[in-house]
């Protein structure tokens, strides 16, 4: 028998992915509902609409952390990347992911909370960085950056 004198600790960091191969978005207001069941329950969330792909430079960045609130799962994903295009960001967007490996992942879901997306817009420096919009996605829900099934 040992004491329980040490309270366990949780790891608050993100997990990120090893790589990012490509970036998708789609309209959250389209998913069928409640996937976030999907991901709780460990099963594939099928994509059954359109997916527009967003054409990334420099190294896109994708992590998740898990946290317990009131006796409750919250989940934490971040996702960043710089690109040349301008996202329509006055529509719910939610963000397919697939790394390195061809393992397809989705944040967002078609109820609130939708991902909050940051954007600014970079205007390059003189030794060749390139000019874009560098973006910041958060998406805070019971469930996300599930498995999931996309063709692009």
């Amino acid at each position: 028998f040992l004491p329980f004198s040490r309270k366990p600790t949780m790891k608050k960091d993100y997990t990120w992915l090893p790589g990012v191969n490509r970036i998708g978005w789609i309209d959250c207001e389209k998913l069928q509902r409640r996937v976030d069941l999907h991901g709780i329950c460990g099963t594939v969330v099928p994509i059954l609409t359109e997916i527009t792909e967003i054409d990334f430079f420099d190294e896109a960045e994708v992590g998740k952390k898990t946290t317990k609130e009131n006796g409750s799962r919250v989940d934490d994903a971040k996702l960043k990347f710089h690109c040349a295009t301008l996202l329509p960001i006055h529509k719910h967007l939610g963000f397919i992911v697939t790394d390195n490996s061809g393992q397809d992942y989705l944040i967002g879901c078609a109820e609130p909370p939708y991902p909050k997306i940051n954007v600014e817009l970079g205007v390059g420096d003189c030794d060749g960085d390139g000019a874009g919009f560098y973006y910041e996605i958060t998406h805070t829900a019971i469930c996300t950056m599930m498995k999931c099934v996309a063709s692009y």
